[in-house]
């Protein structure tokens, strides 16, 4: 047992995704990373949002994209939002310890981040 936690060390740490592929219909699209303002989930579906507000969509649910991102640039504000610190542009209160947040793009709807979560948002972007 002790060997296979010796053996488990050593293995190497998964590099961060660079990159990621999306599709608009049939075609397929390769985007760098530091293309994306966020990664959203609408209707049981998963949609990239680039910097300057297209939408493609992904085959991945964004939790198994969340593991595979660099969780200094990355944060899950809520079950449907994964976004990139370039894409917040601000955020104040919204009561009850809760965070609005401005996105460039902006996103149509209210970007709240709950209570719990205030203080690790505030926190990653201090960074």
């Amino acid at each position: 047992m002790l060997g296979a936690l010796s053996a488990a060390r050593r293995l190497p740490v998964p590099a961060p995704r660079r990159r990621i592929v999306a599709r608009r219909g049939q075609q397929f699209q390769v985007l760098a990373l530091e293309q994306v303002a966020y990664f959203v989930s609408v209707d049981k579906l998963s949609f990239v949002v680039t910097r300057d507000g297209a939408r493609l969509q992904l085959d991945a649910p964004l939790a198994e994209l969340e593991a595979t991102l660099e969780p200094a640039q990355w944060f899950r504000a809520n079950r449907q939002l994964l976004l990139s610190a370039g894409s917040v542009l601000g955020w104040g209160a919204a009561g009850r310890g809760r965070l609005r947040v401005q996105l460039q793009p902006a996103l149509a709807g209210e970007v709240t981040i709950s209570q719990e979560r205030a203080a690790a948002f505030r926190q990653w972007l201090a960074g």
